[in-house]
Protein backbone atom coordinates (compact mmCIF):
# COMPACT_ATOMS: atom_id res chain seq x y z
CA UNK A 1 0.00 0.00 0.00
CA UNK A 2 2.25 2.53 1.22
CA UNK A 3 4.48 1.62 -2.24
CA UNK A 4 1.64 2.38 -4.16
CA UNK A 5 1.25 5.21 -2.37
CA UNK A 6 5.06 6.49 -3.09
CA UNK A 7 4.70 5.77 -6.90
CA UNK A 8 2.05 7.88 -6.91
CA UNK A 9 3.91 11.11 -5.52
CA UNK A 10 6.41 9.95 -7.67
CA UNK A 11 4.18 10.53 -10.63
CA UNK A 12 2.98 13.20 -9.31
CA UNK A 13 6.20 14.75 -8.73
CA UNK A 14 7.79 13.90 -12.46
CA UNK A 15 4.62 15.57 -13.99
CA UNK A 16 5.36 19.05 -11.99
CA UNK A 17 9.02 19.06 -13.19
CA UNK A 18 7.91 18.41 -16.90
CA UNK A 19 5.24 21.60 -16.75
CA UNK A 20 7.92 23.39 -15.35
CA UNK A 21 10.34 22.80 -17.90
CA UNK A 22 7.88 23.52 -20.59
CA UNK A 23 7.26 27.03 -19.12
CA UNK A 24 10.88 27.52 -19.05
CA UNK A 25 11.51 26.54 -22.36
CA UNK A 26 8.40 28.13 -23.91
CA UNK A 27 9.56 31.68 -22.43
CA UNK A 28 12.97 31.28 -23.69
CA UNK A 29 11.62 30.41 -27.32
CA UNK A 30 9.63 33.60 -27.34
CA UNK A 31 12.31 35.26 -25.98
CA UNK A 32 14.35 34.04 -28.58
CA UNK A 33 12.00 34.54 -31.45
CA UNK A 34 11.89 38.63 -30.23
CA UNK A 35 13.66 40.19 -33.86
CA UNK A 36 15.56 43.01 -33.62
CA UNK A 37 13.21 46.29 -34.19
CA UNK A 38 13.83 47.81 -36.76
CA UNK A 39 14.77 52.10 -36.44
CA UNK A 40 15.46 54.95 -38.20
CA UNK A 41 18.66 55.63 -36.15
CA UNK A 42 19.88 53.52 -33.01
CA UNK A 43 22.83 56.82 -32.05
CA UNK A 44 21.56 59.95 -31.99
CA UNK A 45 22.46 63.06 -30.68
CA UNK A 46 20.30 65.64 -29.13
CA UNK A 47 20.68 69.12 -27.59
CA UNK A 48 19.48 70.54 -24.32
CA UNK A 49 15.73 71.68 -24.67
CA UNK A 50 15.66 70.66 -28.25
CA UNK A 51 13.92 67.78 -29.85
CA UNK A 52 15.06 64.37 -31.61
CA UNK A 53 12.42 61.86 -33.16
CA UNK A 54 13.58 57.96 -34.02
CA UNK A 55 10.89 56.35 -36.31
CA UNK A 56 9.73 52.81 -35.86
CA UNK A 57 9.66 50.38 -38.98
CA UNK A 58 6.45 47.93 -38.72
CA UNK A 59 3.08 47.87 -37.59
CA UNK A 60 4.01 47.09 -33.31
CA UNK A 61 2.32 49.01 -30.12
CA UNK A 62 5.30 50.69 -29.09
CA UNK A 63 7.05 51.03 -25.57
CA UNK A 64 10.36 52.67 -24.76
CA UNK A 65 12.42 51.97 -20.85
CA UNK A 66 13.90 55.78 -19.98
CA UNK A 67 16.29 54.43 -17.21
CA UNK A 68 17.43 58.37 -17.30
CA UNK A 69 14.75 60.72 -17.27
CA UNK A 70 16.82 63.08 -15.71
CA UNK A 71 18.71 63.53 -19.13
CA UNK A 72 15.96 62.59 -21.34
CA UNK A 73 12.12 62.70 -21.40
CA UNK A 74 10.51 60.40 -24.05
CA UNK A 75 7.36 60.35 -25.56
CA UNK A 76 5.58 57.76 -28.11
CA UNK A 77 3.14 58.62 -30.52
CA UNK A 78 2.16 55.59 -32.76
CA UNK A 79 5.75 54.68 -34.96
CA UNK A 80 7.11 58.35 -33.75
CA UNK A 81 9.66 58.43 -30.60
CA UNK A 82 10.30 61.74 -30.10
CA UNK A 83 13.04 62.71 -27.38
CA UNK A 84 13.79 65.95 -25.73
CA UNK A 85 17.42 66.47 -23.86
CA UNK A 86 17.05 68.05 -20.54
CA UNK A 87 20.72 67.76 -19.45
CA UNK A 88 23.93 67.02 -20.76
CA UNK A 89 24.42 62.98 -20.20
CA UNK A 90 23.77 60.14 -22.10
CA UNK A 91 21.53 57.43 -22.24
CA UNK A 92 19.66 53.93 -23.54
CA UNK A 93 16.89 53.56 -24.60
CA UNK A 94 15.06 49.95 -24.75
CA UNK A 95 12.70 49.91 -27.74
CA UNK A 96 10.12 47.52 -27.53
CA UNK A 97 7.40 46.35 -30.48
CA UNK A 98 4.38 44.27 -29.30
CA UNK A 99 1.93 42.10 -30.94
CA UNK A 100 -1.58 40.96 -29.26
CA UNK A 101 0.39 41.79 -25.99
CA UNK A 102 3.51 39.25 -27.23
CA UNK A 103 7.00 41.38 -27.04
CA UNK A 104 7.89 40.78 -30.72
CA UNK A 105 11.12 42.81 -31.44
CA UNK A 106 12.93 45.50 -29.63
CA UNK A 107 15.85 47.30 -30.01
CA UNK A 108 18.32 49.77 -28.35
CA UNK A 109 19.09 53.69 -28.84
CA UNK A 110 22.22 55.44 -28.02
CA UNK A 111 21.63 58.65 -26.97
CA UNK A 112 23.92 61.55 -25.92
CA UNK A 113 22.42 65.18 -25.20
CA UNK A 114 24.94 68.25 -25.56
CA UNK A 115 25.14 71.73 -25.06
CA UNK A 116 24.21 74.13 -27.53
CA UNK A 117 23.18 72.85 -31.08
CA UNK A 118 23.72 69.83 -33.07
CA UNK A 119 25.69 70.00 -36.76
CA UNK A 120 24.48 67.86 -39.50
CA UNK A 121 26.38 65.02 -38.98
CA UNK A 122 24.32 63.74 -35.97
CA UNK A 123 21.44 61.62 -38.40
CA UNK A 124 18.31 61.95 -36.38
CA UNK A 125 17.56 65.40 -35.60
CA UNK A 126 17.15 68.05 -38.63
CA UNK A 127 20.61 69.69 -38.95
CA UNK A 128 21.67 72.92 -38.20
CA UNK A 129 25.02 73.75 -40.39
CA UNK A 130 27.44 76.00 -39.20
CA UNK A 131 29.52 77.75 -42.08
CA UNK A 132 33.05 76.44 -41.72
CA UNK A 133 35.98 78.84 -41.30
CA UNK A 134 38.15 77.07 -43.70
CA UNK A 135 36.16 77.53 -46.87
CA UNK A 136 38.52 75.89 -49.40
CA UNK A 137 39.55 72.58 -48.96
CA UNK A 138 43.11 71.58 -48.83
CA UNK A 139 43.68 70.47 -51.93
CA UNK A 140 42.52 73.52 -53.74
CA UNK A 141 44.76 76.76 -54.37
CA UNK A 142 42.96 80.23 -53.42
CA UNK A 143 44.99 82.73 -54.94
CA UNK A 144 45.08 86.05 -52.50
CA UNK A 145 44.10 89.08 -54.66
CA UNK A 146 47.20 91.17 -54.04
CA UNK A 147 49.27 88.00 -55.62
CA UNK A 148 47.14 88.12 -58.79
CA UNK A 149 49.15 89.83 -61.86
CA UNK A 150 48.46 93.51 -62.45
CA UNK A 151 45.33 94.36 -63.95
CA UNK A 152 44.82 94.86 -67.48
CA UNK A 153 41.16 96.51 -67.27
CA UNK A 154 41.05 99.72 -69.53
CA UNK A 155 40.95 103.26 -68.27
CA UNK A 156 37.27 103.08 -69.02
CA UNK A 157 35.90 101.94 -66.05
CA UNK A 158 32.96 99.12 -65.41
CA UNK A 159 30.35 100.26 -64.20
CA UNK A 160 29.12 99.90 -60.05
CA UNK A 161 26.36 98.78 -58.73
CA UNK A 162 25.02 100.60 -55.32
CA UNK A 163 24.89 99.01 -51.97
CA UNK A 164 21.48 97.35 -51.46
CA UNK A 165 20.47 98.19 -48.49
CA UNK A 166 18.51 95.52 -46.64
CA UNK A 167 15.80 96.26 -43.68
CA UNK A 168 17.36 94.77 -40.18
CA UNK A 169 16.78 91.44 -40.15
CA UNK A 170 17.02 88.06 -38.17
CA UNK A 171 20.34 86.68 -38.76
CA UNK A 172 20.06 83.79 -41.39
CA UNK A 173 16.61 84.85 -42.76
CA UNK A 174 15.34 86.23 -45.66
CA UNK A 175 15.06 90.17 -45.64
CA UNK A 176 11.13 91.37 -45.95
CA UNK A 177 12.58 92.57 -49.40
CA UNK A 178 13.95 89.49 -50.67
CA UNK A 179 10.30 87.54 -49.67
CA UNK A 180 8.46 90.25 -51.47
CA UNK A 181 10.38 89.92 -54.76
CA UNK A 182 9.05 87.92 -57.73
CA UNK A 183 11.27 85.33 -59.21
CA UNK A 184 7.93 83.74 -60.68
CA UNK A 185 7.63 79.46 -59.49
CA UNK A 186 10.72 80.03 -57.50
CA UNK A 187 10.36 82.91 -55.58
CA UNK A 188 10.79 82.29 -51.64
CA UNK A 189 7.42 81.51 -50.58
CA UNK A 190 6.62 79.29 -53.23
CA UNK A 191 6.04 75.97 -52.01
CA UNK A 192 6.91 73.02 -54.40
CA UNK A 193 5.52 69.27 -54.60
CA UNK A 194 6.74 66.17 -55.86
CA UNK A 195 7.75 62.60 -54.21
CA UNK A 196 11.25 62.25 -52.47
CA UNK A 197 13.46 59.23 -52.81
CA UNK A 198 17.11 58.06 -52.22
CA UNK A 199 19.85 56.48 -53.99
CA UNK A 200 23.90 55.80 -53.52
CA UNK A 201 26.30 58.11 -55.27
CA UNK A 202 28.66 56.80 -57.30
CA UNK A 203 30.71 59.27 -58.89
CA UNK A 204 30.44 62.73 -58.80
CA UNK A 205 27.35 64.89 -59.00
CA UNK A 206 25.82 66.39 -61.82
CA UNK A 207 26.82 69.84 -60.40
CA UNK A 208 30.41 69.46 -59.85
CA UNK A 209 30.38 70.41 -55.81
CA UNK A 210 30.81 67.49 -54.21
CA UNK A 211 33.95 68.59 -52.94
CA UNK A 212 32.12 71.94 -51.28
CA UNK A 213 29.31 70.16 -49.78
CA UNK A 214 31.86 67.58 -48.12
CA UNK A 215 33.66 70.41 -46.94
CA UNK A 216 30.91 71.90 -45.32
CA UNK A 217 29.09 69.04 -44.24
CA UNK A 218 25.72 69.35 -46.26
CA UNK A 219 23.68 66.86 -46.91
CA UNK A 220 23.38 66.50 -50.49
CA UNK A 221 20.56 65.63 -53.01
CA UNK A 222 19.38 65.53 -56.93
CA UNK A 223 16.59 67.47 -58.56
CA UNK A 224 14.29 66.38 -60.64
CA UNK A 225 15.52 67.33 -64.48
CA UNK A 226 13.46 70.77 -65.56
CA UNK A 227 13.80 72.45 -61.98
CA UNK A 228 17.55 71.29 -62.10
CA UNK A 229 18.18 72.94 -65.34
CA UNK A 230 15.75 76.12 -64.66
CA UNK A 231 18.86 77.29 -62.67
CA UNK A 232 18.81 75.41 -59.17
CA UNK A 233 21.97 73.63 -59.29
CA UNK A 234 23.77 74.74 -56.40
CA UNK A 235 20.57 75.86 -54.62
CA UNK A 236 19.68 74.85 -50.95
CA UNK A 237 16.31 73.74 -50.14
CA UNK A 238 14.36 72.73 -47.45
CA UNK A 239 12.66 69.30 -47.95
CA UNK A 240 9.37 68.29 -45.67
CA UNK A 241 8.06 64.91 -45.24
CA UNK A 242 4.80 63.54 -45.15
CA UNK A 243 5.09 63.40 -41.20
CA UNK A 244 6.35 67.03 -41.35
CA UNK A 245 9.74 66.14 -40.41
CA UNK A 246 12.29 68.31 -42.26
CA UNK A 247 16.08 67.94 -43.61
CA UNK A 248 18.45 71.28 -45.70
CA UNK A 249 19.82 69.31 -48.50
CA UNK A 250 22.36 71.30 -51.34
CA UNK A 251 21.33 70.46 -54.35
CA UNK A 252 24.40 68.84 -55.84
CA UNK A 253 23.21 66.55 -58.97
CA UNK A 254 20.31 65.63 -61.20
CA UNK A 255 17.81 63.36 -61.10
CA UNK A 256 16.75 63.00 -65.06
CA UNK A 257 14.35 60.88 -64.59
CA UNK A 258 12.28 62.49 -61.85
CA UNK A 259 9.10 64.04 -62.57
CA UNK A 260 8.76 67.87 -62.16
CA UNK A 261 9.22 68.79 -58.11
CA UNK A 262 10.93 64.98 -57.22
CA UNK A 263 13.73 65.29 -55.60
CA UNK A 264 16.14 61.98 -54.85
CA UNK A 265 18.06 62.01 -51.71
CA UNK A 266 21.56 60.51 -50.92
CA UNK A 267 20.19 57.67 -48.59
CA UNK A 268 22.31 59.52 -45.66
CA UNK A 269 20.09 61.85 -45.99
CA UNK A 270 16.50 59.92 -46.60
CA UNK A 271 17.22 58.39 -43.30
CA UNK A 272 17.34 61.30 -41.10
CA UNK A 273 13.42 62.05 -42.02
CA UNK A 274 12.05 58.59 -42.86
CA UNK A 275 13.00 55.00 -43.32
CA UNK A 276 14.44 53.40 -45.98
CA UNK A 277 11.78 50.68 -46.14
CA UNK A 278 9.55 53.42 -47.13
CA UNK A 279 11.39 53.79 -50.27
CA UNK A 280 9.04 56.66 -52.00
CA UNK A 281 6.88 59.24 -50.06
CA UNK A 282 5.28 62.38 -51.18
CA UNK A 283 7.37 65.68 -50.13
CA UNK A 284 7.25 69.46 -50.19
CA UNK A 285 10.28 71.50 -50.45
CA UNK A 286 10.66 75.31 -51.05
CA UNK A 287 14.33 77.45 -51.32
CA UNK A 288 16.08 78.87 -48.51
CA UNK A 289 19.33 80.85 -48.10
CA UNK A 290 23.26 78.60 -47.72
CA UNK A 291 23.60 79.22 -43.95
CA UNK A 292 26.84 80.94 -44.77
CA UNK A 293 27.84 84.41 -43.19
CA UNK A 294 31.41 83.80 -45.47
CA UNK A 295 31.84 85.30 -49.20
CA UNK A 296 31.04 83.59 -52.26
CA UNK A 297 33.48 81.70 -54.10
CA UNK A 298 34.74 81.64 -57.75
CA UNK A 299 36.17 78.80 -58.77
CA UNK A 300 38.46 78.22 -62.06
CA UNK A 301 38.01 74.91 -63.56
CA UNK A 302 40.84 72.53 -63.94
CA UNK A 303 42.51 73.86 -67.67
CA UNK A 304 41.23 76.84 -67.28
CA UNK A 305 43.84 79.48 -68.97
CA UNK A 306 42.75 83.25 -70.62
CA UNK A 307 42.42 81.22 -73.35
CA UNK A 308 39.65 79.04 -72.15
CA UNK A 309 38.19 78.28 -69.05
CA UNK A 310 35.08 77.25 -66.85
CA UNK A 311 34.10 79.85 -63.92
CA UNK A 312 31.64 78.46 -61.16
CA UNK A 313 30.25 80.26 -58.37
CA UNK A 314 29.86 78.47 -54.82
CA UNK A 315 29.15 79.43 -51.20
CA UNK A 316 26.46 81.57 -52.82
CA UNK A 317 23.26 82.31 -50.64
CA UNK A 318 20.83 82.09 -53.13
CA UNK A 319 21.09 80.25 -56.57
CA UNK A 320 22.50 82.18 -59.24
CA UNK A 321 20.32 83.66 -62.07
CA UNK A 322 23.26 84.75 -64.52
CA UNK A 323 26.93 85.40 -64.41
CA UNK A 324 28.10 88.47 -66.67
CA UNK A 325 31.46 89.52 -67.73
CA UNK A 326 32.59 92.95 -68.08
CA UNK A 327 33.32 93.26 -72.38
CA UNK A 328 36.24 96.05 -72.53
CA UNK A 329 35.29 96.41 -76.17
CA UNK A 330 31.30 97.37 -75.63
CA UNK A 331 31.74 98.52 -72.02
CA UNK A 332 28.81 96.47 -70.97
CA UNK A 333 28.16 93.23 -69.29
CA UNK A 334 27.62 90.55 -71.65
CA UNK A 335 26.25 87.21 -69.99
CA UNK A 336 28.24 83.54 -69.82
CA UNK A 337 26.59 80.06 -71.02
CA UNK A 338 26.00 77.86 -68.20
CA UNK A 339 26.69 74.19 -68.40
CA UNK A 340 24.84 71.70 -67.16
CA UNK A 341 27.70 70.24 -65.15
CA UNK A 342 27.40 73.70 -62.94
CA UNK A 343 30.26 75.86 -64.79
CA UNK A 344 30.18 78.76 -67.24
CA UNK A 345 31.99 79.01 -70.05
CA UNK A 346 34.09 81.21 -71.72
CA UNK A 347 36.05 80.52 -74.67
CA UNK A 348 38.83 83.12 -76.03
CA UNK A 349 37.34 86.10 -74.05
CA UNK A 350 39.82 86.86 -71.89
CA UNK A 351 42.69 86.63 -74.26
CA UNK A 352 45.89 89.01 -72.86
CA UNK A 353 44.22 89.87 -69.78
CA UNK A 354 45.20 89.53 -66.59
CA UNK A 355 41.73 90.00 -64.49
CA UNK A 356 38.44 89.93 -65.18
CA UNK A 357 34.88 91.63 -63.36
CA UNK A 358 32.60 89.25 -63.15
CA UNK A 359 28.69 90.65 -62.11
CA UNK A 360 27.09 88.17 -60.05
CA UNK A 361 23.27 87.72 -59.95
CA UNK A 362 20.93 85.45 -58.07
CA UNK A 363 17.33 85.08 -58.23
CA UNK A 364 15.66 87.57 -56.05
CA UNK A 365 17.57 90.23 -57.92
CA UNK A 366 20.47 91.04 -56.10
CA UNK A 367 24.12 91.97 -57.83
CA UNK A 368 27.15 91.89 -56.25
CA UNK A 369 30.73 92.43 -58.49
CA UNK A 370 34.07 90.32 -58.14
CA UNK A 371 37.46 91.55 -60.04
CA UNK A 372 38.82 87.98 -60.16
CA UNK A 373 42.38 87.32 -61.09
CA UNK A 374 42.72 84.98 -64.29
CA UNK A 375 45.03 81.96 -63.99
CA UNK A 376 47.91 82.55 -65.63
CA UNK A 377 48.94 79.18 -66.46
CA UNK A 378 46.30 76.03 -66.75
CA UNK A 379 44.80 75.62 -63.36
CA UNK A 380 45.60 72.04 -61.81
CA UNK A 381 43.20 68.99 -61.33
CA UNK A 382 41.51 69.83 -57.85
CA UNK A 383 40.64 73.77 -60.00
CA UNK A 384 41.66 77.08 -58.14
CA UNK A 385 39.18 79.18 -56.08
CA UNK A 386 39.14 82.36 -55.40
CA UNK A 387 37.57 83.82 -52.41
CA UNK A 388 35.07 86.81 -53.10
CA UNK A 389 34.66 90.12 -51.04
CA UNK A 390 30.95 89.67 -50.11
CA UNK A 391 28.00 87.40 -50.62
CA UNK A 392 24.11 88.27 -51.99
CA UNK A 393 22.43 89.86 -48.43
CA UNK A 394 19.55 87.58 -47.19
Amino acid sequence: MNYNKSKKLICIAIVIVLLISSTVATNKTVYAKAKKLKLSVTSISVAVSKNATVKVTGSYKIKVKNPKKKIIKVSVKGKKITIKGLKEGSAKLTVKGYKNGKLKAKSIVKVNVIKGSVTETDPAIQPTVAPSPAATPSTETAPSPTQAPASTQPDTPAPTVNPVVTPTITPGQPSEDTIAFDAGEYSLNKVHSGEGTFYDPQAGGAASLDDYALAHNFYTAAMNNEDYKNGLAGAYVEITDKDGDKINVLIADRLPGGAKGDIDLTRTAFNVIEPEVTGRMDITWKIIPLPTDEPIQIKWKEGSTQYWCGIQIRNNRYPVSKLEYWNNSTSSYVELNREEYNYYIADKLFVGYSSCRLRITDFYGHSIIEDVPIPAEAAPAAGIIVTGKTNFPY
